[in-house]
């Protein structure tokens, strides 16, 4: 309760900024939707410091946060919720984490210097931003305006970054020709960096590299618009010291159609999409080779090698019409995505090894939403809107290699030996049904009051439903192939898994007053059917898990009951005409129901405040950066002395300070410099997970180092 207080006390005091500056002087910016006026439903948050993971930006965002298993590797967390449980889109749409670990979160796929924007939707997303119960996120690349003037321009927005934490560089260009009704441009990016530097030394593990190239063409003409994007990312040697291996490889082409108009009163818009991501990893490529297991068997002696080669493919399509009804508007439509993904585990030093994983795992979904919006009187506006899904998933049969060893010799392996265990597991899953429907229903109540001229109340209701993804359900031997969890437990699925009905109410309210406002959001969140790793008690799984994989306590996917409530706000104030003070605050609770337990990767509550001085040519902002305590952890997730890959130690809380300068040389070239955790400070972050790499500055299962001070220089020449 100390620490409650104590939370509460710093947010009032300390509420950081959404960053925003002069509009010539924007470089990528975070929009969150629904906060400052009663019809102003947004506002801005530009790139400040030399982050190449878009991901980060989250942290300029009430009630955000990012987890990082890895540099470019960050989660979008809200409100304590990450992972699948969000709806995180690039240009609308849905690339689900390339490979099984989700080494490749949806935002790895626009790197930061190529990023136009991230629009947030503040509180319980809209309908007509799709599914996810956690919250709605839609990154968007940079692209060059259509020509207002005759004939054609050629454009540029180019950028070149340095940061000393990491030797790292970065590179970024938007080339276009356009005119009033066409354009063509291409993009491409390339972003290096080495291992970076904490406080207490170097941690391995945590070099990078992408490369990304891209093409666009744009047509309008009268009411129509027609857009062609195609996009191919090469990541490389990268790590992710959270997870048991780090990236070898990533080959990723991802391509969007759009296409809009109106047909009489009626506006109609239409988009399809594609992605192909084919991804090796290793762990052995950045890191000391593990030896996790004992075993005699030839796979298991000595160092344990192993790779994994996956592939995904993913093709979805929107379809949407909006038309005017009275005073507000109806939007109505329908969504679809077909989704395919493979994963076998190999040892490079044994060839016959093999762990199929994932056989042809197929999630289908398709849904209809309607949504209709309208101003009620002259002081009020409503919102409502549904939303039905219905989701089928299958997958192929599954194989093994020290289950073939039984194949081969029966008497061999009898029961009690692993070969046997692994055995039971394939054919237990491949007899099994493994096809699951699920039928799911999302509605959304919400509106605003202008109370008085000063106050704007906000209250809103929503049911939101998630099915499992595919490796929650299909997991069939324990690994800890899991989306990114990040908790050193191995898992296995749970084909009978129920999809989960969370249930929202928030309440939200703006105040201005002259200079000053202050927006604190209240809100509170039950979830039903919950999917939570729980202690596994089939005796096969237990087995092959403490015998194979290192981990004699592994976690089954279940449905359980959860718990989240919080508060997150903004507050500002302006002091004269070239000085002010903004920030941001956020608080959250997550508690299972069915147990007295926390929820795991909670973020700790947290509170940045800027200082801006701004001239005509010339910006400087002085941040300070708060993060408490963490002592609400999961035991579920981390209390096991019998697994070394994770422990039940709170994080202590620090302060940052961060320094941004900007100036303007022209209206064509932009300089930006400064230094992050100016002080060095010596912290851990709580979302970065456990590291799992030998021989670092950071034992094996203790939580990731921050960065050290960071002094980085960005030059953005636009013409």
């Amino acid at each position: 309760m100390n620490q409650f207080k104590q939370s509460i006390a710093l947010s009032l005091l300390f509420i950081s900024t959404s960053t925003a500056v002069y509009a010539q002087n924007q470089v990528e910016e975070v929009v969150v939707i629904g906060r400052q006026e009663f019809l102003e439903t947004e506002f801005t948050a530009s790139r400040t410091g030399s982050n190449v993971d878009a991901a980060k930006l989250m942290s300029q965002v009430p009630g955000g946060a990012a987890n990082n298993n890895g540099p470019l590797t960050g989660q979008i967390q809200y409100r304590g919720m990450f992972g699948p449980r969000m709806n995180v889109r690039v240009d609308g749409m849905l690339i689900h984490g390339g490979g099984p670990n989700w080494m490749a979160p949806p935002l790895h796929h626009i790197p930061a210097g190529l990023m136009e924007k991230l629009v947030v939707e503040q509180g319980i997303a809209s309908i007509a931003t799709g599914g996810g119960i956690g919250g709605a996120a839609t990154a968007y690349w940079k692209r060059p305006d259509y020509n207002s003037g005759n004939g054609w321009k050629f454009s540029g927005d180019t950028e070149t970054a340095l940061s000393s934490v990491d030797d790292g560089t970065s590179l970024s260009g938007v080339f276009g020709l356009s005119s009033d009704s066409q354009r063509i441009y291409i993009v491409g990016s390339a972003d290096d960096g080495d291992d970076y530097e904490s406080a207490e030394g170097t941690v391995d593990a945590t070099q990078y590299e992408r490369d990304v190239f891209g093409f666009g063409y744009g047509f309008r003409s009268g009411v129509h618009e027609f857009e062609l994007n195609l996009h191919r990312l090469e990541t490389e040697d990268t790590g992710t010291p959270g997870l048991p291996m780090d990236i070898d490889w990533f080959d990723t082409e991802v391509w969007n159609a759009s296409y809009r108009t109106e047909i009489g009163n009626i506006g109609l818009s239409i988009q399809v999409y594609g992605s192909d991501i084919d991804h090796g990893m290793s762990n052995s490529l950045l890191r000391p080779t593990p030896n996790f297991s004992n075993l005699s068997l030839p796979p298991f002696v000595g160092d344990d090698n192993r790779a994994v080669l996956t592939a995904s493919e993913e093709s979805g399509f929107k379809i949407t019409f909006d038309w005017a009804v009275g005073n507000g508007t109806m939007l109505a439509g329908i969504e679809g995505k077909d989704a395919e993904h493979d994963a076998t585990v190999y040892d490079p030093d044994f060839a016959p090894f093999l762990v199929n994983n994932f056989n042809g795992s197929d999630v289908e979904t398709l849904a209809i939403f309607g949504q209709w919006s309208s101003f009620v009187g002259q002081r009020a506006y409503l919102e409502a809107g549904f939303r039905s899904e219905n989701i089928d998933m299958n997958t192929g049969t599954v194989d093994a290699f020290p289950a073939r060893l039984v194949d081969m010799n029966p008497a061999m392996w009898p029961m009690g030996t692993p070969p046997r265990a692994v055995f039971l597991l394939r054919e237990g899953f491949n007899a099994a049904d493994r096809s699951q429907t699920d039928n799911n229903l999302d509605w959304v109540v919400k509106g605003r009051y202008q109370a008085t001229d000063n106050l704007v109340v906000e209250l809103g209701f929503a049911q939101k439903m998630r099915s499992p993804i595919y490796q929650e359900r299909y997991l069939w031997i324990p690994l800890e192939a899991n989306a990114g969890i990040g908790d050193g437990n191995n898992y296995v699925g749970n084909p009978e898994l129920d999809p989960e009905k969370s249930r929202q109410i928030e309440l939200g309210f703006d105040w201005v007053v002259g200079d000053f406002y202050f927006s604190p959001r209240i809100f509170h969140r039950n979830v039903d059917d919950y999917i939570q790793g729980v202690a596994a008690t089939n005796m096969a799984v237990i087995g092959v898990s403490a015998n194979a994989n290192g981990d004699p306590t592994p976690l089954i996917f279940t449905n359980t009951k959860a718990e989240f409530s919080g508060l997150d706000m903004t507050f500002g104030t302006r002091i004269n005409s070239n000085w002010r003070v903004e920030g941001i605050a956020s608080m959250v609770d997550g508690d299972r129901e069915d147990i007295s337990d926390n929820i795991y990767r909670t973020a700790p509550s947290s509170a940045r405040a800027s200082l801006f001085y701004e001239a005509n040519r010339f910006n400087a902002t002085i941040e300070q950066v708060f993060v408490a305590e963490q002592d609400d952890l999961s035991r579920t997730n981390t209390f096991d002395s019998l697994n070394p890959n994770n422990s039940f130690v709170k994080t202590h809380g620090y302060a940052l300070t961060n320094v941004y300068l900007t100036w303007l040389i022209s209206d064509e070239l932009t300089i930006t410099t400064g230094a992050e955790n100016l002080f060095d400070e010596d912290y851990s972050d709580h979302l970065t997970g456990f590291n799992r790499v030998i021989g670092s500055e950071v034992s094996v299962g203790s939580r990731m180092l921050g960065q050290g001070v960071n002094f980085f220089g960005r030059l953005q020449y636009k013409w």
